[in-house]
């Protein structure tokens, strides 16, 4: 790269990361380079092996046993390309719209978090794992910029991945990194976002030294404006540096990373007055979701420091050592917040509001060996490895505000009423954020990915074993041990078609009852998750295409008349799911599916709350020409039950249009891109698995942007 680019992405990135004039948008990304394998190219942009089209990959993220072929991995996975989050990732949700392409995964976010459910069960940022490791993801508006690929492992299999602080239910989202390709890059985007809001981004990345040894990527963004929900005003800042080199002996990847994010006005869920309906209601209309049911002064503020270090070094032909460590602080120091309660059935609500801080700090170091030998008719990649996880939590218990801490709101969600007159009546200064608990988790793994019959049978065996202590301010300590395995057998009838059958268990720490209820900062009984599951996947030409078949049972988690939190006997799920990815022919990529999820209560035969049975998605990139793509996507959600059965939550269908094109401008080449979500402007509900709170959609956004590739 000339001089000239270099010292113009250096000014860029400086005027992005301190700029207070919004003008932004979406990142362009060329797609990883895998060193270690043949690569194909599409576009002009290299890719990983096997590509299917641009929305997904075959060779995908298997945790521990590093990368696998999709048909030689006895597991629902899905591996998911940075043109999934570039076509289709709203301004409001961004990675979630990403994962929800798998239909395995269900959208359980808003506007303000990025939540999601598999087969039944809920995730959020602290669930999932980058670059290999846990916990280094924030659980609100999360930043997306330095996001490459997100591999989706459906069901609970922890003998497979680094130990984590908290369960995996429904399965494992593990995202990695972009790193600089072999061509260099100065990407520079303009987006407009819906409402007010504005986006600038800047995404450079070069290869330098001996063979190309070292490579930088720099990523920045900044957010600033009202943005399609009126009242709703979010200023975000994100700034990532990924750095990496490679030898014939070693490969290293280090990314570091901050993000800034203050949210006024913004809304996550509503909750219900649940005791004064009789059983059947159906659940009140949706109100406007063009508007925020929060007054301004309502606020989210907090920053994230983010680093992850992965390092493998070859000791011989046949044995890798590696090691990873990772470190994230999130600082929540300003919170102003509460959920709306639905008193009836005119609209009317009430909100109490929190304010005060919160914090979490993450921390995690691992390491072990990898290698291969053969044994008779076997062969054998093993991992052997340790690591250790630390959690502190801050928080939650010193409220700052008068009248003893609590004020009340009201208001109409239909006529748009409302009375936030307290807030003004007291003082509301911002406290600080004392430490609350401690959690260390020291784990050990074994895998073995067995193979034999000229590696049409593959069996995977994983153990995962663990020893948690907890440690809480009011001097409660509690320990834990667990040993969860993780088997798997596939086998391929053809070279294109292959059976599988696993099974997975998950046993952690026990949960801590979260605010708002009457036990809340009691640590519950850890309880077991098991998981069987069979399926069979199929590749046509570059179409792959996944049938898989499950059941899940683990401890039902609920809440009693008088607002305690506990385990109430056990929830079994069970059902199936069809995806499938890829292209069809040269000018359609097609990705998407259907899932069944047939969730209830066991013992009183209740359907699970927020688990809708039906689910799925579509979306396509059609290429008229060589710089045209039309973009399509159309979502649907089945209808659920709340409250064990005591609110329908209505079903609802939304659909997403739009196209790129690629332009030259004095002969400097510019993707424009114009998306409109929600097309039809619907308003719903949205439920969340195992929750009885529900989210109010999205509404109709318009987003239009220019990326500059210099």
């Amino acid at each position: 790269m000339k001089k000239g680019k270099i010292l113009a992405a250096l000014a860029a990135i400086m005027m992005v990361s301190g700029a207070n004039v919004p003008i932004m948008a979406e990142v362009s990304q060329l797609d990883e380079v895998v060193v270690e394998a043949d690569r194909y190219r599409q576009n002009g942009n290299e890719s990983v092996i096997k590509p299917l089209g641009v929305v997904a990959d075959q060779v995908q993220n298997v945790g521990l046993l590093g990368e696998k072929d999709a048909l030689e991995t006895p597991f629902n996975s899905m591996t998911l390309t940075r043109k999934d989050l570039d076509y289709f990732g709203s301004p409001e949700k961004g990675p979630t719209d990403m994962l929800t392409l798998n239909p395995a995964v269900r959208d359980a976010s808003s506007n303000l978090y990025n939540d999601v459910s598999i087969r039944g069960f809920n995730l959020n940022g602290h669930n999932m794992y980058l670059n290999g490791i846990q916990g280094m993801l924030d659980q609100q508006h999360a930043a997306d910029i330095y996001i490459d690929k997100a591999t989706v492992i459906a069901g609970p299999n922890l003998g497979i991945v680094g130990t984590p602080n908290r369960e995996n239910l429904g399965g494992t989202i593990l995202f990695t990194s972009k790193k600089a390709q072999a061509e260099p890059n100065l990407d520079l985007t303009l987006a407009y976002q819906g409402g007010k809001s504005f986006k600038e981004a800047v995404d450079f990345g070069t290869r330098l030294g001996h063979n190309q040894r070292w490579g930088v990527r720099v990523m920045a963004d900044n957010i600033q404006g009202e943005t399609a929900i009126d009242g709703d005003k979010l200023m975000q800042r994100d700034f990532f540096v990924n750095i990496d080199q490679k030898t014939k002996k070693s490969k290293t990847n280090l990314l570091v990373g901050y993000n800034y994010a203050d949210q006024k006005g913004a809304q996550f869920t509503w909750n219900f007055n649940e005791y004064n309906q009789p059983k059947g209601s159906r659940l009140p209309k949706a109100p406007d979701n063009g508007r925020s049911y929060l007054p301004e002064w309502t606020n989210n503020e907090y920053d994230n420091w983010i680093a992850t270090l992965n390092h493998e070094q070859i000791l011989s032909d046949h044995t890798t050592a590696f090691f990873n460590a990772g470190y994230h602080r999130e600082d929540w120091y300003g919170y102003q917040y509460g959920t709306p309660r639905l008193q009836n059935a005119n609209g009317d609500y009430t909100v109490h509001p929190e304010n005060y801080p919160l914090a979490v700090t993450t921390k995690y170091f691992g390491g072990g060996i990898k290698g291969k030998f053969n044994l008779g008719l076997t062969k054998h990649n093993y991992v052997l490895s340790a690591d250790r996880m630390m959690y502190d939590n801050y928080g939650g218990t010193n409220k700052k505000w008068g009248n003893n801490g609590e004020i009340l709101l009201r208001g109409n969600m239909y006529t748009g009423y409302m009375d936030d007159s307290q807030y003004y009546m007291y003082p509301h200064e911002q406290g600080s954020a004392p430490w609350s608990s401690s959690q260390f988790v020291t784990g050990w793994h074994i895998s073995d990915d067995i193979s034999m019959f000229d590696d049409r049978l593959n069996m995977i065996v994983g153990l995962h074993g663990h020893h948690a202590k907890q440690i809480k301010k009011n001097g409660e300590n509690k320990k834990y041990h667990g040993v969860n395995p993780t088997f798997g057998l596939n086998y391929k009838i053809s070279d294109n078609f292959s059976v599988y059958a696993s099974h997975a268990e998950d046993f952690m720490i026990g949960r801590v009852v979260g605010a708002g209820y009457k036990n809340s900062g009691e640590t519950l009984d850890p309880g077991k998750t098991k998981q069987n599951e069979f399926g069979f996947k199929y590749k046509v030409g570059d179409m792959l295409h996944t049938l898989s078949f499950f059941k899940i049972e683990q401890p039902n988690f609920g809440r009693t008349e008088d607002n305690y939190y506990g385990i109430f006997g056990k929830q079994k799920n069970k059902g199936f799911e069809y995806a499938f990815s890829g292209a069809l022919g040269r000018k359609l990529d097609l990705i998407g599916g259907i899932a069944y999820v047939d969730a209830k209560q066991a013992g009183t035969g209740k359907k699970a709350n927020g688990v809708p049975k039906w689910s799925g998605t579509a979306a396509l990139i059609y290429k008229p020409t060589e710089r045209l793509n039309i973009l399509g996507r159309a979502t649907y959600q089945g209808s659920s039950w709340i409250i064990n059965e005591k609110y329908k939550v209505p079903s609802h269908v939304l659909f997403d249009l739009g196209a790129t094109y690629e332009a030259d401008v004095r002969n400097t080449p510019i993707t424009f891109k114009a998306m409109l979500y929600n097309v039809f402007g619907k308003g719903y509900w949205s439920a969340r698995a195992g929750n009885s709170t529900v989210v109010l959609g999205t509404p109709r956004t318009f987003m239009l942007s220019a990326t500059l590739h210099l």
